[in-house]
């Protein structure tokens, strides 16, 4: 739930001037956060909207946590409101609970006007980019020291996600399994091929073995050729392969997937 009430320079709808959204789980924003923000408002002449998200607020004792939070806020607003001041930014705050998509997405199509969106290192980007109808950046700070590494902010464009980096890592992790599965096989029946064709010719049983090793090879080699392409960010189109079974030998007709549409 968003508190809007808990602002510092109250405007008109009309008169709100464009705004970078910081967006703090907890009632502290870290000094990278606040610094890093400061400087892009000052660089491109926006101002500032902190939003103060507890993501816990069932937790514990519900009054003793809200009031904890609200005092938290309250110094900690005062603190980052003092900083922007003397760059010469406009500074407000809110206050909200629950999810922080929610929250971004509350503020945003509440009349405010934000140009993009800053996330505390805690926060998750993944869900809030994809929710969210502005850009969303992420903050990550490199030593993890509270904030005073260096500071890697991370682009997600709304409606668009990259692969996180546990799938990129067990994608290439899969293309060399398999590939070093692959040469393993063709090294060996180019060194064993006269053996390998004995024991097919002896019949009975042995008649299986050029079908376990066609399979075998497939299997290896397909695995191989789908990581491979995957790890390059290149999928398979499920709806093409689909269209394409059902409809062979039938006449063309006009393709009717579904395009995603990506919110600039």
């Amino acid at each position: 739930m968003l508190d809007a009430t808990r602002r510092d320079t109250p405007e008109t709808p009309t008169a709100r001037p464009h705004q970078v959204l910081v967006v703090v789980r907890g009632a502290s924003a870290g000094r990278a956060l606040g610094d890093y923000a400061l400087g892009v408002a000052e660089r491109l002449g926006l101002g500032v909207l902190a939003a103060y998200v507890d993501t816990l607020p069932r937790y514990g004792d519900r009054l003793s946590r809200r009031e904890r939070f609200a005092a938290g806020v309250a110094g900690d607003a005062a603190a980052f409101g003092e900083n922007a001041a003397a760059r010469g930014i406009g500074f407000e705050h809110v206050t909200a609970s629950g999810k922080a998509s929610e929250a971004v997405l509350a503020i945003v199509h509440g009349g405010r006007r934000i140009d993009f969106v800053v996330l505390d290192p805690a926060i998750g980007i993944e869900e809030v980019a994809r929710r969210s109808p502005v850009p969303v950046f992420g903050l990550r700070v490199a030593d993890g020291k509270g904030g005073r590494g260096r500071r890697m902010p991370q682009q997600r464009n709304p409606g668009r996600l990259t692969m996180s980096e546990r799938s990129r890592k067990r994608t290439l992790a899969r293309t060399v399994v398999f590939g070093a599965a692959a040469v393993a096989l063709y090294a060996a029946v180019f060194t064993h091929s006269d053996f390998i064709a004995d024991l097919s010719a002896k019949g009975g049983f042995y008649a299986v073995v050029p079908v376990v090793t066609v399979f075998l090879f497939s299997y290896v080699h397909g695995s191989f050729t789908g990581a491979f392409w995957s790890a390059l960010g290149i999928e398979a189109s499920k709806g093409a392969t689909a269209g394409k079974q059902a409809t062979a030998g039938a006449a063309k007709r006009k393709d009717g997937r579904a395009v995603a549409q990506v919110n600039a």
